[in-house]
């Protein structure tokens, strides 16, 4: 509005100029005789007409350049003040988005976590109620107590006298020698108290809670549970008579008498049930399967080859169990 007001003033201003200067040419110099003015005289002329109203224009023009600055000025000013707006609100939007995934996130875990708890809470109860550490009529009262907020009730029912952890460990591990049956519970029990820990260490979930499946009676209990099945008895296995002599040399002087009393590692021919062993009658002679066989039998160098085991004797080198020749 301003610009339109000087611009009309400077256009009212040019023509009332153009107009006196008109007048006053046609009253003192007189429109025939501009032309024979000298040219210096109808120079100083044209400039006295003309230079105020070049100054008057330039003037206009920088009010207008003036005025279209601040104008531009403002502008920017306002973009910046939007931008800076704009900015402030998509950092806003963002940071709600980013808590509200956030909190989403510490839902879905700690709903994790509530779930495994509950899943060990049970594990915990059955071995109480296996063990004989809880009656059945004192059941609903633990779980009503877990309900309202005590989530390691079972749990410290299991641990027993905190003061003593090895005589709680000696009195489970003898429990547990009396129910065998109770080793796939408390391994499964085991198994899911660390992946439940192991969870709860890698998210963003209530502090206490954590610190309670890591450090708290889930933990001790643990601990407890590994101990006792470390101090559960192992049955030795048992040995074999016929095991290989540990001894080098005692084997391979069993081997060489061996070779010397039984070259061939069969069975002496057996005695007559009506004769003594020192009778000098004739002993009964061989079935004649078994002559053919050894007849047959080739010599020492195909050892493997000789007599079945039920006609080997018990230190015959072809004896099954015997000690090998370990070499001189």
């Amino acid at each position: 509005m301003i610009e339109g007001f000087v611009l009309l003033l400077s256009v009212l201003v040019s023509g009332a100029w153009l107009l006196g200067a008109g007048v006053y040419i046609d009253g003192h110099i007189g429109w025939e005789n501009l032309t024979h003015q000298h040219p210096t005289e109808l120079a100083a002329l044209m400039a006295g007409i003309f230079a105020p109203l070049a100054l008057l224009w330039l003037l206009a023009a920088y009010f207008r350049q003036s005025s279209a600055q601040r104008q531009l000025a403002f502008a920017l000013k306002q973009l910046h003040w939007q931008a800076r707006k704009s900015a402030e609100q998509t950092e806003t939007i963002v940071r709600a988005l980013a808590e509200t995934q956030d909190r989403e996130r510490q839902a879905a875990a700690l709903d994790v976590v509530n779930r495994g708890l509950t899943d060990l809470q049970a594990l915990a109860a059955q071995l109480a109620l296996s063990l004989g550490r809880l009656n059945q009529d004192d059941m609903p009262d633990l779980w009503r107590m877990t309900r309202a907020g005590d989530r390691f009730a079972f749990f410290r029912l299991l641990l027993g006298n905190p003061s003593d952890p090895q005589a709680a460990a000696s009195e489970l591990a003898a429990r547990l020698a009396a129910v065998p049956s109770l080793k796939p519970m408390i391994a499964d029990f085991v198994q899911l108290q660390e992946r439940l820990a192991d969870f709860a260490a890698k998210r963003a979930i209530d502090p206490l809670l954590r610190e309670g499946l890591e450090l708290g009676p889930p933990a001790k209990l643990h601990a407890l549970l590994m101990t006792a099945l470390r101090n559960q008895p192992t049955a030795a296995a048992p040995r074999n008579p016929l095991a290989e002599n540990t001894n080098p040399s005692a084997a391979y002087t069993a081997h060489q008498v061996a070779k010397v009393l039984w070259p061939e590692g069969a069975v002496p021919p057996p005695l007559a049930p009506s004769q003594p062993a020192n009778s000098p009658t004739e002993a009964a002679p061989w079935p004649e399967s078994t002559a053919v066989a050894s007849q047959q039998a080739p010599s020492s160098e195909a050892g493997g080859q000789a007599a079945s085991s039920a006609n080997v004797m018990p230190f015959s080198p072809l004896a099954p169990g015997f000690p090998r020749n370990p070499g001189p």
